[in-house]
């Protein structure tokens, strides 16, 4: 029964591989990543700005 889902598990796996979606998936994680460090840099900035009034 292990060994059958084990199995099943690397077959998802080489599937998402095998027709490149694996890619795209990292791709847009990755845009809103970045995204969100811009938003949290651009508050800092902001707050930093409020402070020093």
């Amino acid at each position: 029964m292990i060994q059958l889902l084990e199995t099943q598990i690397a077959s998802n796996e080489g599937i998402m591989v095998q027709s490149g979606k694996i890619y795209l998936v990292m791709t847009i994680v990755s845009i809103i990543l970045i995204g969100l460090f811009i938003y949290v840099a651009s508050i800092d900035k902001k707050i930093t700005q409020l402070e020093k009034k």
